[in-house]
């Protein structure tokens, strides 16, 4: 649903109107203003109305506008992430960023979890692919682009939405804009989002284990002394006093610990379970803040173009390891810090007959930091004891503490030129070449702590390392684009993508682990076709594409291991085919209709090391799972999962849309919008665990409103998962399966459950 729903909700004519055909919207997806239909790209370009519309107010919810998107839940938010035609990134370490790039008025965001949730958004920008050439760093998949409304200069104006939902949903947005002088204005953006949580844990009351409370306070200035000059200035803070994220049990094993607690407190382990019964709290917060200016100079015809940015985000949590009452794991969490500094200068020719460009400099440095503690006894209940509690580290009494902490600190710098040219062949044929220069270097120190007063988690030593990594890349992109006709454009392009080395800190053996990761690197072939029909009555968009990543990195479960930990490694080659299709069309003028999917076929070329699942046959059962050196009698095990569809994506995806707008009375404008969004099933583990398969399923949304004709108020009843239709965002065995072998925990996105909401909005 890409161009068609950015281009949903224009307003339709007034009744008794000829039909009219959809308005431009205007992109800067190649770092300069175009019509999205002439850009030689697979772009979701959508308006910030629709995002209202819909009521999407997280990036989470992408997926609603974009069938390629996909969010992958974690045990937190920093360890999630999105997805954009099967690939991102999903880790608990700090030495490794996203492959899909967040970025907010043309800052990088290296923590995209710090941007919480959106407001006074002017549009949003999916670009599907490699896409690091222009944009910033590690978008070696795809990039997400906010671009943020600007104060508007002679302008007094305010905005004040309230909104509220059953969930316990509170929403509160005021926006004012003022004019300052003839020539520089403020915009004033406050918000407040609240909302319950989804999972209760009953041994603590019944409290909700993962709620949302999010206030942020943003602050714009514009000001524009000359015609050449435009400054921007812009500063926000952004306070989350919630834990994300919880599961909860969907099967356990019968005289297990999760077993017996669930039972003794009523719980059913399945698909809709959203009740836990843990002894341990869940607590966290989280804050980010940062500010930014660019600067917009006229050289003659050139623009230069000049955005500093310096931002902060920090969080901690902590949660129930174990999710039950007996005390293994009952503190595991941690804290992070990571500060970054962005400097992008470049330079933009004007539109030319013969040949325009872009070009410029980058530079990003940042220090990541990050704790991640366990603590517990060690205790559970097996089916050997009868649901007694025993010691589960022989010799050790009941009630001895064991903990384990670990310290990374990451200091990362990279420098880049780039550059993209379009050369007009014809007035009908282009040829657009561009490339990317870049030099990365990382630095890891890096250390686990024996805890005074406890005992180590066995298998997690002291080790303190410090190691360096360094890269040089050069990527590309170069392909024509052609003109068919006024109204149909075709395009092949060609790209090598970058994502830039980093290093595991997650667990380190010894002070020689090698906790290096080397550059992920995509290389894209991509065909498409962007037309219009009827006086642009209908759009219709078709792209297909073949990307193969090498070096893809991964987080895999380290068997050798006896604490059963992670590691990140370079998991060797993974390939992804797919088509995507996108209609618009207005068969009335009163009538605006959207249509989109996408077929992904994408797997594993290599990947060793993949955890076997629960019950897998050993090679010498026939299978192909072989058990680790370090425990040859482990029921785990690891194998080559070539061959295999990459975890956490749908083969299908579609959506639609249908929105309906019609003038009531002389004051009144009457609007009705219906969204179904389907996808077919999907695995979550790069293994084929039969037991981590998220069924197909649709969800039903709509709005109904009604506004007045100038727009200056509007009250609206907005509905999610109409259905009510459970859903899990990630299903994962549990953490060790010799403590629930062939159990499985899942993960709930805040849209697995129906959600009904009334807002009003009003504009002064």
């Amino acid at each position: 649903m890409t161009t068609s729903q950015a281009l949903a909700q224009d307003a339709a004519p007034d009744a008794g109107q000829a039909s009219v055909g959809f308005e431009e919207i205007v992109v800067t997806a190649q770092k300069r203003s175009e019509n999205v239909q002439n850009v030689p790209l697979a772009i979701t370009a959508v308006r910030g109305e629709t995002l209202e519309a819909l009521n999407i107010t997280q990036p989470q919810q992408l997926s609603i506008i974009d069938p390629s998107v996909r969010y992958k839940q974690s045990l937190s938010s920093g360890a999630s992430g999105l997805t954009i035609r099967g690939v991102g990134t999903s880790s608990f370490s700090a030495g490794i960023e996203q492959s899909i790039s967040t970025v907010v008025d043309g800052v990088v965001f290296a923590v995209p979890s710090s941007l919480s949730t959106l407001a006074d958004i002017e549009r949003v920008e999916i670009l599907r692919g490699p896409q690091g050439m222009l944009f910033g760093k590690n978008a070696s998949a795809g990039l997400i682009h906010f671009i943020t409304k600007r104060p508007f200069l002679n302008e007094n104006s305010a905005e004040v939405r309230l909104q509220v939902g059953n969930r316990g949903e509170r929403i509160f947005r005021g926006i004012g804009n003022i004019a300052v002088t003839d020539d520089s204005a403020l915009r004033i953006v406050a918000t407040h989002n609240r909302r319950d949580g989804l999972i209760r844990n009953l041994a603590k009351g019944g409290i909700d284990t993962d709620p949302q409370d999010v206030t942020g306070l943003a602050l714009k200035y514009l000001w524009e002394p000359t015609a050449d000059l435009t400054v921007y200035f812009a500063a926000d803070r952004t306070e989350n006093d919630a834990f994300c994220c919880s599961s909860s049990y969907r099967t356990v094993a019968p005289g297990y610990a999760p077993a017996v607690i669930n039972a003794q407190y009523g719980i059913v382990a399945g698909p809709d379970n959203l009740e836990i019964a843990a002894g341990g709290d869940a607590i966290g917060s989280s804050s980010t803040q940062g500010a930014s200016i660019q600067i917009d100079y006229a050289l003659g015809q050139h623009t230069l173009t000049s955005i500093t940015a310096l931002r902060q985000a920090k969080g901690e949590n902590s949660y129930d390891g174990d999710m039950t009452t007996v005390n293994y794991i009952d503190s595991n969490g941690g804290a992070n810090e990571t500060k970054w500094f962005t400097q992008e200068l470049r330079i933009t020719s004007p539109p030319s007959d013969t040949f325009d460009y872009v070009a410029g400099l980058y530079f990003y440095s940042s220090k990541a930091s990050s704790l991640i503690r366990q603590r517990g006894q060690l205790n559970w209940i097996v089916p050997a004891s009868r649901g007694t509690v025993i010691p589960v580290v022989p010799g050790a009494p009941l009630g001895t503490v064991f903990e384990t902490t670990t310290y990374n600190d990451v200091d990362t710098t990279s420098v880049a030129a780039f550059g993209q040219g379009t050369w007009h062949i014809t007035p009908r044929l282009d040829l657009i070449a561009g490339a990317r220069v870049t030099r990365d270097n990382g630095e890891l120190n890096y250390r686990r702590d024996p805890t005074p007063g406890a005992r180590p988690i066995p298998g997690a030593v002291a080790v303190q390392l410090e190691q360096k990594v360094a890269a040089d890349n050069f990527s590309w992109r170069i392909g024509p684009r052609y003109d068919f006709t006024d109204d149909i454009m075709g395009y092949a392009t060609v790209s090598r993508g970058y994502k830039g080395p980093g290093f595991s800190g997650l667990s380190a053996a010894s002070a020689t682990a090698d906790q290096r990761i080397e550059p992920e690197i995509p290389t894209s072939y991509e065909l498409g076709i962007k037309s219009a029909f009827f006086d642009r009555h209908l759009v219709a968009n078709l792209a297909l594409y073949h990307t193969v990543v090498r070096d893809f990195q991964a987080q895999v479960s380290d068997l050798s291991s006896a604490t059963y930990s992670s590691r990140i490694t370079n998991a060797g080659e993974i390939r992804i085919k797919g088509a995507e299709l996108n209609l618009l069309a207005r068969p009335t003028p009163d009538l605006t209709v959207t249509a989109g999917g996408a077929y992904t076929d994408a797997r594993y070329e290599d990947f060793n090391g993949v955890q076997c699942y629960f019950g897998q046959p050993k090679v010498a059962e026939g299978g192909p799972c072989t058990a680790p050196p370090a425990n040859p009698n482990s029921i785990d095990g690891f194998f080559n999962a070539a061959g295999l569809p990459l975890s956490a994506v749908a083969k299908w995806v579609f959506g639609t849309s249908a929105v309906y707008e019609r003038e009531v009375s002389n004051s009144l404008r009457l609007a009705l919008q219906a969204n179904w969004n389907w996808q077919s099933d999907i695995n979550f583990a790069p293994s084929g665990d039969p037991g981590t398969i998220q069924e197909a399923y649709g969800l039903l949304g709509g709005r109904v409103a009604i506004e007045d004709r100038d727009g200056r108020w509007s009250l609206a009843l907005h509905g999610s998962n109409l259905l009510d239709k459970r859903f899990a965002a990630m299903i994962a065995p549990s953490p060790s399966t010799a403590l629930n072998p062939g159990g499985y925990v899942q993960y709930f996105s805040p849209d697995s459950v129906r959600r009904i909401s009334i807002s009003l909005d009003i504009r002064l």
